[in-house]
């Protein structure tokens, strides 16, 4: 099913309410109006839960030299998860150049909002919002996606940044210099016990 058009109403420390009407995929709000979800504030959201329970973090690791596992401290655990915040889509320098479509998956159920840009010089190209809408509670985001591609130095460098609500994050990284082989690593930290 597709919407027309979409407010949110932004709110809650752990969950997210929204009231969600019909928009026509496709068409973007006039930038004045432009609403997006608050994907930076959701994730200092979750951040600070780990922080303020002390949560046991658990840093799996894989790349061209091996794969490892290992406890991070609760201050790794929220400096690893810096990417996520960057940039922020609902600052409005960076708001007018993503369109939001979104539409609603009743099999599921779930309502996704997907954000995308065509701007090259922003290294933030996509994100995808999954909520798990309930008639009686606000929605609570199911998971976020991301996707980057930016340049450091000489190395084109690719991320695919995937946070599962309360219970972990991952980054997948494709590094590629020149017209070596692309190398790719990937982490993942934990922090629900039962992952």
């Amino acid at each position: 099913m597709q919407f027309s058009t979409c407010k949110q109403l932004l709110g809650g420390w752990l969950m997210i309410s929204l009231w969600i009407g019909c928009k026509d995929t496709g068409k973007s709000l006039p930038s004045e109006e432009k609403q997006y979800f608050p994907v930076a504030d959701y994730i200092r959201s979750q951040l600070h839960v780990i922080d303020s329970l002390q949560l046991p973090v658990t840093l799996y690791r894989s790349g061209e030299n091996g794969s490892d596992t290992l406890l991070l401290s609760t201050k790794e655990c929220l400096e690893m998860a810096a990417p996520f915040q960057e940039p922020d889509i609902t600052d409005p320098a960076v708001s007018t150049k993503f369109t939001e479509t979104s539409f609603a998956d009743q099999s599921i159920p779930s309502v996704t909002f997907n954000y995308t840009t065509k701007d090259e010089k922003l290294p933030l190209k996509r994100v995808d919002v999954v909520l798990h809408p309930d008639p009686a509670l606000a929605e609570k985001v199911r998971t976020i996606y991301m996707e980057k591609i930016y340049s450091n130095g000489d190395t084109l460098i690719e991320e695919k940044l995937f946070w599962n609500n309360d219970h972990y994050y991952q980054i997948l990284r494709t590094s590629k210099i020149g017209s070596a082989p692309p190398t790719l690593s990937q982490v993942k930290v934990v922090w629900d016990p039962t992952e």
